[in-house]
């Protein structure tokens, strides 16, 4: 978007209003600054003194102190120190040190009251008597005090201002002297209050503790509950437990023995009692098989030369049964042990389950008291924890208070002396700056007024500064002959120019669709002239060549070939690509592209609102040029959302149909204004022998 032209404006109207105004803007600067000067000084000289001081941490503290220290020294710990200057503890000190409230100057009751405070009281009765004396004292201190750090610096100054020189330098150096001396002391007399209030706590909990863990093992004895063991358990408990260990053990004994004599018995069934491997391990047996085997061997060797009655053959038989005999009474002994080591097993299981119960009866007797001892136990516990909880605290807050005890203090960096140069009133400079100010203040004025009165004034009042401009001998009063019709028609470009540059700047985007009253009614001549018409009358206007078969009006403008709306409704271009200034004009361009073949893709609403809606945003006039059916199209695709239409005719001729009322393109429209630009006979007897010789070049004849 582009702003009018500064040919639109007459600069040296401007000019010369404010060169006729200057004699009266300097004497303005010369009487504001002198009732400025004049004022200043009436007011009593007041004089400033300023004392630094910087807080540091004090020389031969360790290393852990100056870090200490250096780690508060931030930028919030400097504003701490500021307010702590500014506190109204330190201000009294200063104060009752001084006798600033035996002071007329800081003790407005001391003084008889000016024409002001006479005046004031008029209005504010018993304001003075509502006010404490130490109130009124220190609102004037504060109002002379000044305390701050500059920019990137630790120093703090301290600057303070009155009608006595000398009195100025003292309390700025009291102020400082004061502060440094209540810094230095308050490491050393610090009491941390969270100390405090922790002690009395730990005090009361550690008798507490004491008291109930005493209670704990006073209950513990008196029930005859005790506790043992790694884990400390109470001796019930783990008696219970061991018991338990032991019958699980004679349990498993048992089971064992009883398989053992099952299985004893049942080889002993079956005649295999030998193969037993108790049997097999006893020496005796093992023995006594040997010499049965030896005397069945030395049987069975005689048994063929020796008869049955032999007594060589009686005794070997005789020895051999006594071997059987005692091998089996030997089995008979091992089977008898394996019995009884299952019944000793059971007898064990049966005593261990005994002890159980009884150990059972004994827990279950001590329930309650159990019961008891834990909630003793419990609440003695809970004290041991708040205790070593607070013991924590108490120690971690004491290290936390030990580093912050370390000691800062502050260095006066420089004394306050008393000066002789009043710091107020500086009538001079005052009165320089008062005088300027009114004499810029008087140029902006005369400057807005002369251009609000150029800008109120019409073109045609103007002298014309270029193509297509009213001529200021014009005559304006009768620019429309309005009929019946509702229809305003025109003779001129220049007169239709005027009337739609006429619109209210601040409503912006006024929208006129201009076309033919016929297909082949050509309106971009006439489009051309108007936007450069109105852009001279100072519109902000923009010409829109609506074409989608691309045979627009760029060419008879002189301007090369390029993207257009065509392209920038298909998303193919941006505005930047498309907008473009009509040659010796101020008006700006949207040329029509490069032709479609479908039509109706362009005659999206949508698009085609979201494209007008934005030039609204960025111009005042939009005008928008086609030919007779295209404009239909678009006028019925958007509903009619123009502001104005336009229809180019050739001159009327007596047979010629009056304008429909409230029509346009064949919609009836309301809330829309219609012209009917008419072009002259001589401009289409022109258009008629350009048109026989062939002057086909896109030359259209401007209505004058």
């Amino acid at each position: 978007m582009t702003t009018a032209s500064t040919d639109d404006i007459d600069l040296g109207a401007v000019w010369r209003s404010l060169r006729r105004a200057m004699p009266k803007l300097i004497l303005l600067s010369l009487v504001t600054g002198g009732a400025t000067y004049a004022l200043l000084s009436q007011f009593p000289p007041r004089y400033t003194s300023e004392a630094q001081i910087q807080v540091v941490a004090p020389k031969g503290e360790n290393d852990r102190s100056i870090d200490s220290v250096a780690s508060r020294l931030d930028k919030e710990a400097i504003n701490t120190h500021l307010r702590s200057l500014l506190s109204p503890d330190l201000a009294l000190q200063i104060i009752a040190q001084e006798k600033l409230d035996q002071n007329p100057e800081f003790n407005s009751a001391l003084q008889p009251p000016s024409k002001l405070d006479r005046i004031m009281s008029a209005f504010e009765i018993g304001r003075r008597a509502e006010e404490s004396e130490q109130d009124r004292v220190l609102k004037a201190f504060f109002k002379r005090l000044e305390v701050y750090s500059p920019k990137e610096s630790r120093v703090i100054a301290i600057s303070f201002t009155s009608a006595d020189p000398k009195l100025a330098a003292d309390v700025a150096n009291r102020i400082a002297e004061t502060y440094r001396t209540l810094l230095a002391t308050r490491a050393l007399n610090e009491n941390d209050e969270v100390q405090n209030a922790m002690q009395p706590k730990i005090d009361k909990l550690v008798k507490e503790v004491a008291g109930a863990e005493a209670e704990v093992e006073h209950f513990r004895a008196q029930a005859n509950i005790f506790k043992g063991g790694p884990n400390n358990t109470g001796l019930n408990q783990q008696q219970l437990g061991d018991i338990n260990s032991e019958l699980t053990k004679a349990q498993g004994a048992r089971s064992e023995a009883d398989a053992r004599a099952q299985s004893v018995r049942e080889m002993v069934r079956a005649g295999n009692a030998e193969a037993l491997p108790d049997v097999q391990r006893s020496p005796l047996i093992q023995n006594l098989v040997q010499q049965r085997v030896r005397v069945e061997r030395q049987l069975s060797e005689l048994s063929a030369t020796l008869l049955p009655a032999h007594p060589r053959m009686r005794q070997l038989r005789a020895d051999l049964e006594g071997l059987q005999r005692q091998i089996k009474s030997e089995v008979g002994k091992i089977v008898e042990g394996i019995e009884k080591s299952a019944s000793i097993a059971a007898s064990r299981e049966a005593s261990v389950r005994q002890s159980l119960e009884t150990a059972k009866k004994q827990v279950i007797g001590t329930g309650d008291s159990e019961v008891q001892l834990r909630q003793l136990e419990a609440v003695a516990k809970s004290k041991r924890a708040e205790l070593e909880r607070l013991q924590a605290r108490f120690e971690a807050n004491r290290m936390s208070a030990d580093s912050r005890a370390v000691p800062v203090e502050a260095q006066i960096v420089s004394m306050a002396r008393p000066t002789s140069v009043p710091s107020f009133p500086k009538p001079l400079p005052y009165a320089f700056l008062v005088g300027m100010a009114a004499f810029l203040f008087g140029i902006a004025i005369v400057v807005t007024k002369a251009l609000f009165t150029a800008a109120r004034t019409p073109a045609a009042d103007r002298p014309a500064v270029g193509r297509g401009a009213v001529a200021a001998n014009t005559p304006t009063a009768q620019v429309f002959a309005r009929d019946a019709s509702r229809v305003h028609v025109v003779t001129s470009v220049s007169d239709l120019a005027i009337h739609l540059a006429a619109h209210p700047q601040d409503i912006g985007g006024f929208r006129a669709l201009m076309t033919g009253a016929s297909e082949p009614i050509d309106a971009g001549g006439e489009a051309i002239d108007l936007v450069k018409a109105m852009a001279d009358a100072g519109a902000d206007v923009i010409l829109i060549d609506w074409s989608p078969e691309g045979a627009g009006i760029a060419e008879r403008m002189g301007i090369d070939p390029r993207a257009g709306l065509n392209e920038l409704l298909q998303g193919t271009a941006t505005f930047e690509d498309v907008v473009t200034r009509i040659p010796a004009s101020g008006a700006h361009f949207i040329p029509a592209g490069t032709a479609v073949l479908d039509r109706d893709a362009l005659l999206d609403p949508d698009q085609l609102n979201l494209t007008l809606d934005a030039l609204d945003t960025a111009y005042d006039q939009i005008v928008v040029v086609a030919r007779h059916d295209v404009a239909r199209a678009l006028f019925e695709a958007i509903l009619g959302r123009f502001d104005a239409g336009i229809i180019v005719s050739e001159p009327r001729r007596r047979s010629f149909a009056p304008d429909q009322a409230g029509s346009f393109l064949g919609f009836e429209v309301a809330d829309i204004e219609l012209f009917r630009l008419e072009r002259s006979k001589s401009n289409q007897l022109a258009r008629e022998r350009l048109a026989r010789v062939g002057g086909r070049g896109g030359i259209e004849a401007r209505a004058s």
